[in-house]
């Protein structure tokens, strides 16, 4: 789960914000009045994103406890602030947000926010100049599918089986299929999940949905799905692990 540090000064807002994190699924990993004390939870956890308020109380303010996040914790952070005068934003654009939320805001402004600076962050880590972009990036325990100028979010734990079909791959969900164009062997390295396993060059199951098993093939659900010799013993190992 995606864990978000709220630094927040106003107590009311703060625990309106933490509210809508976790009612969208997020955790939240701590609440922090200014930037002395969201330096102390930095230091005991270190989140995968802060939701930052520039007018904080205390003696330093969010875009300069937003230079210490970046030289010492390298955490990406977005602003919610009030201001949006232009002495305020260029301040705010010399330290590289991942996003700028002006407040007062929606929750599903909140989700867009958060959403597309994680996959904004995921696709800059993952694609590499000279290479071929894969049209899934996988951000903690989703997948995001790019379809044209949107994004498609599946949960990681919701893909039952995939196949690979060249270069792209399906992958089953209970009531539908998605495509994605990347190779088998580059996806599970991604995923990297004990749940995920290889049957085939071909197939892979997440062991999750597994219902049965027999020498040469497995099911999930009424899906039969080879198994070649050369990965039973392992999926065997595999199995009294999990």
């Amino acid at each position: 789960m995606v864990k978000i540090l709220v630094v927040e000064d106003e107590l009311i807002i703060a625990e309106d914000i933490c509210n809508m994190l976790k009612k969208m699924g997020y955790v939240v990993s701590g609440n922090a009045m200014d930037a002395e004390e969201a330096t102390e939870m930095l230091n005991q956890e270190i989140p995968d994103l802060v939701l930052l308020d520039i007018n904080l109380g205390g003696k330093r303010d969010g875009i300069a406890l937003a230079e210490e996040i970046n030289n010492k914790y390298q955490v990406p952070f977005i602003f919610i602030t009030s201001y949006t005068d232009g002495p305020t934003i260029e301040r705010a654009k010399k330290v590289t947000p991942a996003n700028y939320l002006v407040k007062p805001f929606k929750p599903e402004q909140l989700y867009t926010a958060i959403e597309i600076a994680l996959f904004n962050l995921a696709a800059a880590q993952h694609n590499k100049p000279g290479e071929e972009q894969e049209e899934g990036l996988i951000i903690k325990d989703a997948l995001f599918i790019k379809e044209k100028y949107s994004y498609t979010k599946v949960n990681l734990a919701d893909i039952r089986w995939i196949k690979a079909e060249g270069n792209y791959l399906e992958l089953h969900l209970a009531d539908k299929k998605e495509l994605i164009r990347s190779t088998l062997s580059s996806f599970l390295e991604k995923l990297n999940s004990d749940f995920f396993f290889r049957t085939h060059k071909s197939y892979a199951v997440n062991l999750r949905y597994l219902n049965r098993l027999e020498p040469s093939r497995i099911f999930i659900g009424a899906t039969e799905i080879p198994v070649t010799k050369s990965y039973a013993d392992d999926l065997l190992k595999r199995l009294q692990i999990i």
